[in-house]
This record gives C-alpha cells, sequence and structure tokens, in this order.
C-alpha cells in the first residue's frame, strides 16, 4: 500500500515537536540541540503541508489520544503525556496554516513552559505569544448545556439496535439507501418520545428479540420485517412490508394540489419534484422555519455519518434522538418526504444517493414556498440555498463516493449548487418565471435557467416576449448592487449567443449597457467581469456579422479609451473584430458590394482596414479589381485617409511603401508633399517598390509624382522611374525627358539613363520631341554619327511612332539595320485590364544563355531562359534575396557581355531580374543577340505577376 508522504511527514513533525519541548525543558530554547531541533521541526511541517490546501494541518489531542487531521495518531508513552498535556490545558487543537512562518513556529513552542507549571498558564502563555500570529491558531475546548429531555437517549439506541438486529455493516449500509428501513427509525424515535417530557401519555415503547418493535400510541406506528403495529388510525397501505400511520391531516393520497399535504407543503400550482408525493390537507400545517429546515438537514447528515461507520450501527440511536427532538411540524415533513420517496421505490430499486435527494428535495421546496408566498425575494432564494447546499455539502463528502470516481476519472460532474438552482427553477410555473425575468431582480437567475427559458419562448414563436426578457436582464447592468452588476455582467457573457440568435440588435443593446458601464464602474471585480462581459458580447457581434453591434461596440470603446485607456488597450485585443477585419474585407471584396454596416465598422478601424486593403490593392494584377479596392478605400472617407497620410508622412518605412500605391490613387497631393522629402532616406530595394506601387496605382498624377522623386532616387533605380514615366504617356513629362535626352542627367547617372529617356519619348504622342528625337538618329560629325549606335536605334524606334515617314525616308542611309530595329518598345494600351504593361518584347531562348554574377561573396551561375532588352528569367544556383545588386556577365561564346541586374521576385525554380545599367555598345550586341532568336515571342501584355516587386525587407529597408 502507497504510504501518503505528507502525512508520513506529519508524523515526523509530531515527533520533532515533541522532542523539541522535551530538549527546551532539559537544556532552555537558547541551547543549540533545542534551536537545531526547531530547524528540523520546521522543515518536517512545511514537508507535511497538504498541496493546495488551505487548511494546512490540524493537530488535535483527546484525553491521551493525539489526532492528526481527526485521524487518531499512534504514539510512544511521550506523545500521550503530550496529548494529556493539552488536553488538561483546555486545548482541542492546534491548526497550522500553510502561511506559518519559522518565527511563528518558534514563537508557538517558547510559549510553553520549560518547568511545571498549572495546565491554564500553558493556554495564558500561548494565548499571550500567538498575539498577531497569522499561521498557527488554537482551538479550545468549549462545554455547551445540553437539554433535559436527552436523558433517555439510551432508550432510542435501544429501539435502533432493536430495528435493525444484528446487521452487519454493508447491510446497514443498505437499510440506508432505502426510504422504508429509515421510516422504522423515525416511526421507532417518535414512539419512544412524548414532547414536554410526559412519557406516560399513551406512549411506551420496548424492545424484545430481533427485528421486533412493537409500539403503542396515538402517533405514527410502523410495523417491519414480522413488527406488529396498533394504534387509533392505522390504514392500510396495501404493502405487505410497509404499515404507516400518519393520523388526521397526513394521508398520502396524491390527489391533492395546493395548500399543506400532510406536513410537507406544496404551493398551488406548483410542481412537485419527482419522489415526493403531496397529500390531502385535512387541517393547516404550520410550514417548518428555516432553522427547523437545517436541524433536518442536520440530522440526515448526522445519520450518513452513522452509516460511513463512524459510530457503528448503535449510533443509529443519535439521529432518531435527533429525529425525536424536531418540532412536529418538521417532523411531519420529513415524513413526507421520505414515503414518497417509499412510494417511487416500489417500481424502482433504491438509489444510492437517496439521502441526498431526500436533503436536495426539501430545500428546494422549502425554498419554492418562500418564494411563492413572498416570504423572500428571487435575489434572496439564490442565497437561501447556497446555505443549505453548504449543510447538504456535507452528506454529499460522506455518500459521493460515487461522484468522486467519476470526477477521478475525468468525468465532469455538474456541480451541486448547479442542481440545486436548476431543480427549484424547473419547480416554479411558467408565470412565475416570465414574472421573476421581467422583474428588476432577473439577474438572480443563474444564466442557463435564463437561456432554458427563453430558447423555449423562441421555439414557440414568442419573439417578442424574449426580445423583452433580454433586454430587461441586459439593463440590470445599470443596477445600483455591485452584485447585481456583477451576475449580470457575468450572464451577459454565458448568453452573447442567445442573444445574437434571438435579435442581433440586441447584441448592440447589451453592449450599450456593458460599455457605458466600463467608463463608471469603480468596483475592481465588478469591472473585470464587465470587460470580460464586453469582450465576450464583441466576439459574438464579430462571429456573426453584425456588424451594426461591432460599429456600437467600437465607439463605445472610443469613449473608454478617453477615460481609461489602459483598459481600452487591453479590451481592443480581445474583442475579435481587428483580426478579423481581413475576412470582412475579403468578403465585400468577392461580393462586390459592401454589406449594411460594414463601411462604418471599417471608418473605426482605419489601420487594420486600410494594411488589409493597401496589401490588396499592390497585389491586385487586373484593373477591374484595383479599382473596386479604390472605390472600397474611399467610402471609408476622411478617417482611412489621415491613416494614410499620417504613415507617408512619417510611419516605418515599410508601411509607407505599402501604403505609396493607394495613397496615390486617392490623394496624390499627400504623396507629392510627404513623399520627396523621406524617398532618399529609403533603402535602394525600398525605392523601386514604392515606385512600382505608384506606377500601378493608375492615378492620373502618378507622372508628376514620379518626377518629384526622379532626383532622390538611387541612380539603380532611376531607369525604372523613367520607365515608369514613359508608361503614363504624361505630356507633362517631356520637357524633363527632352532635358535628359540632351544630356542633363541627374547625379550619379548615365548614359543609359538617355536611352530610356528617348524609349520614354517614343510613348508619348507630342509633336514636340520629334525635332530632337530627328537631331540624335540623324546627327553625323566628320567621321561618323554624334550619337552612339544604341541611342540612334532607340531615336529612330521612337520617331518610327511619331514621324513614320521621314523614319522611313531615313532608314536606308541611317546605317541601322533593320535586325536593330526588331525589339522596339512596346506599345501602351490605355485600355488594357491589367495594371501593368511589359515595356520590351520578351524571347523565349531555345538554349538557355548562361551568365555569372561577379561582384558577390558567394558568385552564383544563372540559367537565362527568357530574355529582353530590360531582363529575364533565369533558373539560378543558389538563392538571393529580392532587391540584390548583381554584376552580370553573359557568356556569349568567346565574347562576354557586361550588364547591371536587380534580382526581382521568385517564380517556381526561377527568378527574375531586371536590367538597370549596361553600356549602350553592348546593349547593341545584346540586342541583336535577343533579335536573332525571335522565333518565339512572349505575349506582350504583362500582368502583375511577372512585374510585381516582392514585399521590402524590414532589414533591408532600415
Amino acid at each position: 500500500m502507497k504510504i501518503d508522504p505528507h502525512a508520513a511527514s506529519a508524523r515526523a513533525f509530531v515527533r520533532s515537536l515533541n522532542i523539541l519541548l522535551k530538549f527546551a525543558r532539559l537544556y532552555g530554547y537558547d541551547h543549540v540541540r533545542t534551536i537545531e531541533h526547531l530547524d528540523i521541526a520546521w522543515r518536517e511541517l512545511q514537508a507535511a503541508m497538504p498541496p493546495a490546501s488551505e487548511s494546512g494541518l490540524l493537530l488535535g489531542a483527546t484525553g491521551s489520544q493525539l489526532l492528526l487531521d481527526g485521524v487518531p495518531l499512534e504514539g510512544a508513552p511521550a506523545e500521550r503525556q503530550f496529548a494529556l498535556l493539552l488536553s488538561t490545558a483546555g486545548i482541542a487543537s492546534v491548526q497550522f496554516f500553510p502561511a506559518v512562518t519559522h518565527e511563528e513556529l518558534r514563537r508557538f513552542a517558547r510559549a510553553f513552559p520549560t518547568s511545571k507549571a498549572k495546565p491554564a498558564e500553558l493556554v495564558l502563555q500561548l494565548k499571550s505569544a500567538l498575539v498577531g500570529v497569522r499561521g498557527v491558531r488554537i482551538n479550545e475546548i468549549c462545554f455547551i448545556a445540553t437539554d433535559a429531555r436527552l436523558k433517555d437517549a439510551n432508550i432510542a439506541a435501544q429501539l435502533a439496535v432493536a430495528s435493525l438486529g444484528d446487521a452487519s455493516q454493508d447491510e446497514f449500509k443498505k437499510w440506508l439507501n432505502d426510504p422504508k428501513k429509515l421510516l422504522e427509525l423515525i416511526a421507532a424515535a417518535q414512539g419512544s418520545h412524548v414532547e414536554g417530557g410526559n412519557a406516560g401519555a399513551g406512549a411506551s415503547a420496548t424492545a424484545s428479540g430481533l427485528g421486533s418493535v412493537t409500539t403503542v400510541g396515538p402517533g405514527p406506528v410502523l410495523a417491519a420485517r414480522g413488527a406488529t403495529a396498533t394504534g387509533p388510525g392505522v390504514p392500510g397501505t396495501g404493502n405487505p412490508e410497509l404499515e404507516f400511520a400518519t393520523g388526521p391531516g397526513n394521508d398520502l393520497s396524491p390527489s391533492s394540489r395546493g395548500g399543506d399535504a400532510g406536513g410537507y407543503w406544496i404551493p398551488g400550482g406548483a410542481a412537485v419534484p419527482e419522489g415526493l408525493v403531496p397529500s390531502h390537507s385535512y387541517g393547516r400545517t404550520v410550514a417548518p422555519s428555516e432553522a427547523e429546515m437545517f436541524r433536518i438537514l442536520g440530522a440526515l447528515t448526522s445519520f450518513g455519518q452513522i452509516a460511513s461507520g463512524q459510530g457503528g450501527i448503535a449510533g443509529a440511536g443519535t439521529f432518531q434522538q435527533q429525529i425525536a427532538q424536531l418540532p412536529g411540524t418538521a417532523q411531519a415533513t420529513l415524513r413526507q418526504a421520505i414515503a414518497g420517496l417509499a412510494a417511487q421505490t416500489t417500481q424502482t430499486k433504491p438509489d444510492e444517493t437517496m439521502l441526498v435527494q431526500l436533503a436536495e428535495h426539501l430545500a428546494i421546496r422549502f425554498a419554492l414556498e418562500q418564494f411563492e408566498h413572498g416570504d423572500v425575494k428571487v435575489s434572496a432564494v439564490r442565497q437561501m440555498l447556497d446555505r443549505m447546499n453548504q449543510e447538504i455539502e456535507s452528506l454529499r463528502n460522506i455518500l459521493g463516493s460515487h461522484e468522486n470516481k467519476m470526477t477521478d476519472a475525468g468525468i465532469l460532474v455538474e456541480s451541486h449548487r448547479e442542481i440545486l438552482d436548476r431543480q427549484f427553477w424547473a419547480a416554479i410555473p411558467d408565470s412565475g418565471k416570465q414574472s421573476v425575468l421581467l422583474s428588476e431582480d432577473a439577474w438572480c437567475i443563474p444564466p442557463r435557467n435564463v437561456q432554458s427559458y427563453v430558447a423555449g419562448l423562441l421555439e414557440k414563436g414568442n419573439v417578442a416576449e424574449a426580445v423583452n426578457i433580454l433586454q430587461n436582464y441586459a439593463s440590470c447592468a445599470d443596477s445600483e448592487h455591485a452584485e447585481a452588476r456583477k451576475k449580470t455582467a457575468a450572464g451577459l457573457s454565458e448568453l452573447a449567443g442567445l442573444y445574437s440568435k434571438a435579435d442581433p440588435n440586441l447584441l448592440g443593446e447589451a453592449l450599450r449597457h456593458v460599455g457605458l458601464r466600463l467608463n463608471i464602474e469603480q468596483e475592481a471585480d465588478v469591472q473585470g467581469t464587465v470587460s470580460a462581459a464586453f469582450v465576450r458580447l464583441s466576439q459574438e457581434a464579430a462571429s456573426t456579422r453584425s456588424f451594426s453591434a461591432m460599429e456600437q461596440a467600437l465607439e463605445l470603446l472610443h469613449g473608454v479609451e478617453a477615460q481609461r485607456p489602459g483598459i481600452a488597450r487591453t479590451l481592443r485585443g480581445k474583442m475579435g473584430i481587428e483580426e478579423r477585419v481581413p475576412d470582412f474585407v475579403d468578403e465585400a471584396l468577392r461580393a462586390r458590394q459592401v454589406a449594411a454596416g460594414l463601411t462604418g465598422v471599417l471608418k473605426l478601424l482605419p489601420q487594420p482596414a486600410m494594411e488589409q486593403l493597401s496589401a490588396r490593392f499592390n497585389r491586385c494584377s487586373q484593373r477591374d479589381d484595383a479599382e473596386n479596392i479604390a472605390n472600397l478605400a474611399g467610402d471609408l472617407g476622411e478617417e482611412g485617409l489621415q491613416y494614410l497620410r499620417s504613415t507617408m508622412r512619417g510611419g516605418p518605412v515599410t508601411e509607407a511603401v505599402e501604403m505609396a500605391g493607394l495613397l496615390s490613387r486617392l490623394d496624390p497631393q499627400a504623396v507629392e508633399v510627404f513623399l520627396p522629402g523621406r524617398i532618399r532616406d529609403f533603402a535602394r530595394s525600398a525605392q523601386d517598390r514604392i515606385v512600382r506601387q505608384i506606377s500601378g496605382s493608375g492615378a492620373t498624377g502618378r507622372c508628376r509624382i514620379l518626377l518629384d522623386i526622379l532626383d532622390y532616387v538611387d541612380p539603380l533605380v532611376m531607369p525604372l522611374v523613367i520607365d515608369e514615366i514613359g508608361m503614363s504617356a504624361d505630356r507633362e513629362a517631356l520637357s524633363r525627358l527632352l532635358t535628359i535626352v540632351d544630356g542633363d542627367l541627374p547625379i550619379g547617372s548615365g548614359q543609359y539613363l538617355r536611352v530610356k529617356a528617348v524609349e520614354a519619348l517614343g510613348r508619348i504622342p507630342a509633336t514636340e520631341s520629334i525635332a530632337v528625337l530627328k537631331r540624335i538618329a540623324g546627327g553625323k560629325k566628320v567621321f561618323g554619327w554624334t550619337h552612339s549606335q544604341e541611342l540612334r536605334i532607340a531615336a529612330l524606334q521612337a520617331l518610327e511612332k511619331l514621324d513614320l515617314a521621314w523614319a522611313q525616308e531615313f532608314l536606308p542611309n541611317s546605317g541601322i539595320e533593320n535586325e536593330d530595329l526588331a525589339l522596339a518598345p512596346l506599345t501602351v494600351f490605355a485600355n488594357s485590364k491589367f495594371v501593368r504593361q511589359r515595356r520590351h518584347t520578351r524571347v523565349r531562348l531555345r538554349k538557355p544563355l548562361t551568365a555569372v554574377s561577379t561582384n558577390l561573396k558567394e558568385n552564383c551561375r544563372l540559367e537565362i531562359k527568357t530574355a529582353s532588352l530590360s531582363g529575364g528569367v533565369a533558373t539560378i544556383s543558389r538563392h538571393l534575396a529580392p532587391g540584390t545588386q548583381v554584376q552580370l556577365k553573359l557568356q556569349l561564346g568567346l565574347r562576354n557581355l557586361q550588364a547591371t541586374a536587380l534580382m526581382r521576385d521568385y517564380r517556381a525554380q526561377d527568378m527574375a531580374f531586371e536590367i538597370v545599367d549596361m553600356n549602350l555598345d553592348e546593349r547593341t550586341k545584346y540586342r541583336r543577340l535577343l533579335a536573332g532568336k525571335l522565333t518565339h515571342l512572349a505575349p506582350a501584355i504583362e500582368d502583375e505577376a511577372v512585374t510585381a516587386a516582392p514585399p521590402v525587407n524590414p532589414a533591408i529597408a532600415r
């Protein structure tokens, strides 16, 4: 058998404490051995403390016997002498609480005298030493005077033994579970006792033989197991094992309804609990008082203790003695309840928890009678049931082994307090339930009872009545009483789903009551419960898509922020609305129609709303989707725009980059004001992405924004800016492009940018640029052409779009081959359904072109499968972060071409790259290489999957 380590430590502590006191008497408390043993006793006391226990360790004494937590402790003569010392001094027990300290134990030990002293002095010394001590408590013996009527208690014990015969303890437990046998004990007690001490008023009792009891008198008479019973008014029950006589007014007929039932009262119109049989009332019987009801419950608890083996079979006389002392009304009440159970057991097997059922039924009926007669309000019923439940709990602890086994097995068992509440509620008629739920005391009703009643109304179609009840229940959150507010808030947390089911508008109303209470609630514990209710109702609104309730919750939260910002921050993260914004946005975009109330919710959540809309706007590949998102963002009004502006003005770089595209579409002027001053401090990868977001926004003013930031971006990003300016086809860019073409370049840029500017001029239908382009294409010097071949090719390709006749006439004498003009910049389609379009034709290479990096610590190899004049797609030998600058060396047989590229996004196993700088002569060679492989052309339209820049890495952005 496994020994409890805490019990073993407790016994060791008792021994050490006894030795400590013995050493103190021999050597004094300041001796080293005494101090050492004090430390040992302290350690053993700590080990003896049961875990998670508030009561700690109880050391009791009765005579010469020490008790440890109520269990006798076997000990040596020294322990018995210590017990005798405590008992003689009038000390019943010493309680060591878990909070006991080493100093408190030392003070306790020093209170014991080291020389001979009177026992009374020990008590005084202990009281003096333990003043202000919280970890040790002394419990003294208290003698209480008893009623003189208990002098004949031995008669009850004799009758109990006579009734039970020589039954064993197991057989006695069977008697406990049989109400018929319990009635025998009660009848024997009443037959042996006459109130007022007059034993000669027609009542006598004798015990003769085993299992035979004979009682004579006018009281209730019982005969069992062959016994005989005589007396006036003994009716036949038809049961050969049971003859029960109640006398006038105690008929067991189940036909009576209302009034008193043979001492057990059944209110008119009330349901009768299972197992309780009402009877006719020939004369009104006064219902027992609350104190008498507690005496009945106490008697049942005592009988349960006897059955559990505490006191033996002969101890049943104690139970009879307690019953005999009850007033007649209480005895009749108990008899009727047991008789009802006895009638039930004729068809069913007696239950092992019969005493518990009996106690619960008595408690419920008493509470119901008090409530329906108006003696107590519904708010006091719960307190009354709680008090009776505490009394019944002792009985359950004695007889609840079955439930304990279920709990140990991990099976959830309904709490007994909940059982009492549920049974009490079930006994109230519907009219009474409705009256309570519509009163100001509705908060007293447990939420599960409210749920069951309202759910029943909804099933019957009584929606209006259900709504009224729920509205009244929510209004209890404004009660003047803190307990009412606390319980209402807890109930609203449980009923959130019911409020949503009954009427979505009720959620908003409940949120209003709770949200307003958050601003003014002063009680800390109530405030926590109200906060939890606010969170739960908000979560329910979010999960059921009740946007009006969500909007109200957020508005109330703004009010809380003004008064209690700390609480508001905590609640915002728990409400569950912000985390569902992505789902709300996706649903609205898929439906192409905003749900009623969603716009109001998103206005109150500008940050998450704009973050989600911006992310989706940047991922759009088709123009219609981008328009849909922009329209939804525009509906959010100034609240959303203000968040975008503040982010662009001073927000983190990564967030500013993501917001640039949507803000360019909604408010391009704000981007013009804030972006140029910030973009120069951005990392090149961030600059690259922000240019792409602005160009893909479709904003009418995007060209002006790009022109403003041209001088502030990295030189490797400038070619992309020029390309995107040309793709906008905005005449506003002509002046700046013409100056670049003439050689007035931004700081840090090179000749490659002039080629890009010429290509951009070709996409803008403006006659002003024709003269400049002709000068570049046809300009000569003494030996050869004024400008490089690549720049002349780009100019002639632009002129083919602006002045085709001149270009055709000039071509034969230009020194430019038709093959050089094959890869012209692609035409921009104003009505394209795609957000972005390709700038150059992509050529699929039948044989991959090999390139290697030359500027990295660990260089890599690229197998280029598809290429254009502006970049391509390649299989790469190792991972490179998007935005990485790479110096490429393209291997063309014995020749090599050099180019500077930026790595783009991944697609499957490949990675895209974009050429951002290249020697013009080598670009001409690269052009001819691609022109010779024009058997397979890629589509002219570029979708987002090809050109979308990857999100900015925060580390790179910094």
